[in-house]
């Protein structure tokens, strides 16, 4: 079923859906219940959601902001910003020099540098997971100040679904899943031209654009749910 026409990008919250548009970047809330979309803001250089949260950096990164939930009233909560990454709870953020990476206590207000720069970070619904400067090695945070654990080996990107960290190989392309209980690396599946995860479900496009492709759960074992698509 369609719900909306010409799209730049799509965010979720646990309830909501935004999207922006392909032209001007202005971004947009989805009234499922009425099938109605609302302009909430202008454009921004990058947007992500907590479970109940929508943050955006403005185009030019001097600033990060926390729409209220009302009209397209947002409310500054940074300075400067390179990237944002959320877990169901938290927002994380960048500078813009250096790349250091720090933690945004709400009830606060605060910021609290968590960590130095990497490649890349993305996170589950509880943990933080980072690749270093080199791509020699990915990192989950503790939690605790600025200490980090390393879980992986060399990684070329992350991917997160709900509770999971999937990484791919920087020789092969393969992709493969964490196993934090057992703290075990399976490959899942060979190398994509891209792959992305919803809460639940992991999927990757083919190599050459050909199709979409969904992983079943089962190491290998993935089926087509769609494609061609424009490389």
């Amino acid at each position: 079923m369609k719900v909306r026409g010409r799209t730049g990008g799509i965010y979720t919250s646990a309830r909501t859906l935004y999207a922006t548009d392909v032209r001007g970047g202005d971004i947009h809330a989805y009234d499922r219940a009425r099938g109605k979309w609302a302009r909430i803001g202008g454009p921004g250089a990058e947007f992500a959601a907590t479970d109940g949260r929508l943050y955006g950096i403005s185009p030019d990164r001097s600033a990060l902001y926390e729409y209220t939930g009302e009209g397209d009233r947002w409310v500054k909560v940074r300075s400067r910003t390179g990237g944002i990454y959320t877990s169901a709870r938290t927002l994380y953020a960048t500078d813009v020099r250096g790349g250091d990476i720090h933690a945004y206590d709400r009830a606060r207000g605060k910021w609290a540098r968590i960590g130095g720069p990497g490649a890349e970070f993305a996170a589950t619904n509880e943990r933080l997971y980072g690749i270093s400067p080199d791509r020699s090695a990915v990192y989950e945070y503790t939690g605790k100040a600025a200490d980090w654990i390393k879980v992986g080996g060399p990684a070329a990107h992350l991917y997160t679904s709900g509770n999971t960290l999937y990484a791919t190989d920087p020789r092969s392309g393969d992709i493969h899943q964490y196993h934090r209980a057992r703290t075990a690396w399976t490959r899942v599946g060979g190398p994509g031209a891209d792959f992305a995860a919803t809460r639940d479900r992991l999927y990757g496009a083919s190599p050459d654009h050909s199709g979409v492709y969904a992983y079943t759960g089962t190491p290998g074992h993935w089926f087509r749910i769609g494609g061609p698509l424009a490389p």
